[in-house]
């Protein structure tokens, strides 16, 4: 039996195409000026996205933490340029260092207490939550920035030389050119289809963070072994923690509120390999 429904079918759908209950996700940016301005930064000191092409693509992708719920003062860049800088926004932050899963876990404190109420809901339901990656799953330096940027650049550069797609003179210019000028290079390379992730297949942000620029830096981001498993990911959400760089499967940020508050923040849900990652909505 067929059933005509032409005004509600057709608001149901729109509902479903637009979010949630109708809620289509705020303007990333502008939420993010606003926090900002409350805590008196500009936004074009702290992320110059409309002069550095670097800096938007960052805030594209790794910008969730400027809406974090946690207590601690904002980030004051999106992309730390030294390890005196990392050093002196650490020393700003309420940290704790908890061993879980025989690997020592640095995060923000209240980061870290929503992951051990996540790790006891989860022990009840027989599963766990543990770190991936050992102690770089967590707290980041700039220095391990740099090491695994390097460990995705370096050999990305080698193989594309190989292949005729580089040449040997930018390659070399490229290795001794500053970091910023390296991220503004393999980003452009990326947009000729010559990526650097690990296996050469997408971009290499979507594998590890430019230098100065991972959550980790930010004790915001935890790298999380079960990541696959869909009751691990339901309980870590409910716990404030959720995925919110597009493929990269394992890395959870801790958001500290609710999933359905998400949009009002400018977060948009994205799907990717059966799982969903909340991405900034800066399109």
């Amino acid at each position: 039996m067929s059933v005509f429904c032409p005004g509600l079918c057709i608001a149901s759908l729109i509902l479903l195409v637009t979010g949630v209950l109708g809620q289509t996700p705020g303007n990333f940016r502008k939420i993010v000026e606003k926090r900002l301005k409350e805590g008196k930064m500009r936004f074009a000191d702290v992320c110059p996205v409309d002069t550095d092409s670097a800096a938007k693509r960052i805030f594209s992708d790794y910008g969730a933490i400027f809406v974090s719920a946690s207590n601690n003062p904002l980030p004051p860049r999106c992309i730390f340029d030294s390890e005196d800088e990392v050093s002196a926004f650490h020393a700003n932050l309420a940290a704790e260092t908890q061993n879980i899963g025989g690997t020592a876990v640095t995060l923000q404190r209240d980061a870290m207490a929503a992951l051990i109420s996540a790790r006891e809901d989860a022990t009840k339901s027989g599963l766990s939550i543990t770190p991936r990656g050992g102690t770089t799953a967590s707290a980041r330096t700039f220095g391990d920035t740099v090491r695994l940027w390097n460990s995705r650049f370096l050999p990305g550069l080698d193989h594309w030389v190989a292949a005729g797609k580089i040449t040997k003179k930018d390659a070399d210019a490229a290795r001794s050119s500053s970091i910023p000028e390296q991220i503004k290079k393999v980003l452009e390379w990326e947009q000729h289809g010559l990526y650097f992730s690990k296996d050469l297949s997408k971009s290499i942000l979507y594998s590890v963070a430019a230098p100065g620029a991972s959550q980790h830096i930010f004790m915001l981001a935890l790298d999380v072994e079960q990541y696959s498993n869909a009751s691990v990911r339901k309980i870590l959400a409910d716990h404030g923690w959720f995925q919110t760089v597009k493929s990269d499967m394992p890395h959870f940020t801790y958001l500290g509120v609710k999933e359905n508050e998400l949009p009002s923040l400018g977060l948009k849900p994205v799907d990717v390999g059966g799982q969903k990652f909340w991405i900034p909505n800066v399109d």
